[in-house]
């Protein structure tokens, strides 16, 4: 048998119920290519989907009144009680209650379900791998149900979803899971929600390479609601609703107190660079591009403090090779996870290569990384 995500749910749902799933729903991760720790200060990001994905294959069970879930990446089966939907408890089947919780809330309460997940998006990488596991249930059961599933609508129950979990997060990541055209990035404007597809270089001209330092994050951990915390904070001090409403200017005319002052430059700042990078990947300056990402990694690391020394690596590693690398920096929450490198497409192995060495040298391992084009948003597969 292949293995595949979509292969393993349809295979192990006929096994368990001697019969098709109903709907298979596919969601993908995915990497922002600039424009981190903004969505949520009501700024403009650029993210596009990946070709990693969760597949969700769903099923009514009539002699069930609750939800059986088979999570086939953990090699566990859950049975979820309908009266615990209100109720988090920190496991892995949260982001399961979630989203059937914010259906129920919108009046769309399913049956008795079978559902089977698999994915193989890296966990806790930064690559939304929770948000493309709710996408993909939120579209699967709307779509059993006969109801609606507009982008933006799954994508905030899916926020909603998050945040009844515990990760005070934006929009960002459900949305571009949702919403992602092939060959795109989404540039989003967090303020009002807006969505503009930005053409991006042919694959012949420059390639995304995704590298996983292998250092894991829980975005539910203290780090990254006190980042969230301290730009609320800032905001406040500058007497605006939102720290995206100010620019790089004021900031520095407000001598803002120490930590607010420097996570709000980088906000102020890291919105005018995914302005910029978007404009210069439409007019195909990539050189510009690249060094909008390095601006973008050093901000992450100095001012907002979010990086680590595996991130950095990989980023001074890109920094070296001029002329073969157009950019690189590290993406997601931080505290961890990944980064993206805007490479030219002959140049991927000597840059893999020297990441390699780099890494056995200095923590004597070496990481995964993975070529990605800009890939579609969820939705239905053969079953």
């Amino acid at each position: 048998m292949k293995n595949d995500p979509e292969t393993r749910v349809n295979h192990t749902f006929r096994e368990l119920e001697g019969r098709p799933p109903q709907c298979v729903t596919r969601a993908p991760g995915r990497v922002n290519l600039i424009g981190d720790h903004v969505d949520y200060a009501g700024g403009l990001v650029l993210p596009i989907a990946i070709e990693r994905a969760t597949t969700v294959a769903i099923g009514t069970n009539p002699d069930e009144d609750g939800f059986l879930v088979e999570l086939l990446d953990l090699d566990r089966s859950l049975h979820l009680d309908r009266d615990a939907l209100e109720t988090m408890d920190g496991t892995e089947l949260d982001y399961i209650r979630g989203p059937l919780q914010q259906l129920h809330r919108s009046g769309l309460t399913p049956p008795g379900l079978r559902l089977v997940v698999a994915s193989d998006i890296p966990i806790g990488a930064g690559l939304s791998s929770s948000a493309a596991l709710q996408v993909a249930v939120l579209i699967g059961v709307r779509r059993l149900l006969g109801a609606g599933t507009d982008p933006l609508e799954v994508a905030l129950e899916a926020q909603r979803s998050e945040h009844a979990i515990g990760t005070p997060c934006g929009l960002m990541d459900m949305y571009v899971s949702a919403a992602a055209r092939p060959d795109h990035a989404c540039l989003i404007d967090c303020s009002t929600n807006g969505l503009r597809q930005v053409p991006l270089p042919a694959s012949r001209d420059a390639v995304f390479i995704i590298t996983d330092t292998g250092v894991r994050h829980d975005l539910r951990d203290g780090g990254y609601a006190q980042r969230r915390a301290e730009c609320e904070q800032a905001a406040s001090l500058l007497g605006i609703g939102l720290l995206g409403e100010a620019d790089e200017a004021r900031v520095e005319r407000a001598g803002l107190p120490e930590p607010m002052n420097r996570r709000a430059r980088h906000v102020t700042s890291e919105i005018r660079r995914v302005g910029a990078f978007a404009e210069a990947v439409e007019g195909g300056d990539l050189e510009a591009a690249g060094n909008l990402m390095f601006e973008s990694h050093d901000s992450l690391r100095d001012d907002f403090e979010v990086s680590c020394p595996e991130l950095d690596l990989v980023v001074e590693t890109a920094r070296s090779m001029t002329g073969s690398i157009h950019g690189s920096r590290m993406t997601g929450g931080g505290f961890g996870g990944c980064t993206v490198t805007l490479c030219d497409p002959g140049r991927e192995t000597d840059f893999l290569d020297a990441v390699d060495e780099a890494f056995r040298h200095r923590f004597g391992r070496t990481p995964r990384s993975i070529r990605s084009a800009a890939a579609a948003g969820a939705g239905p597969v053969g079953a």
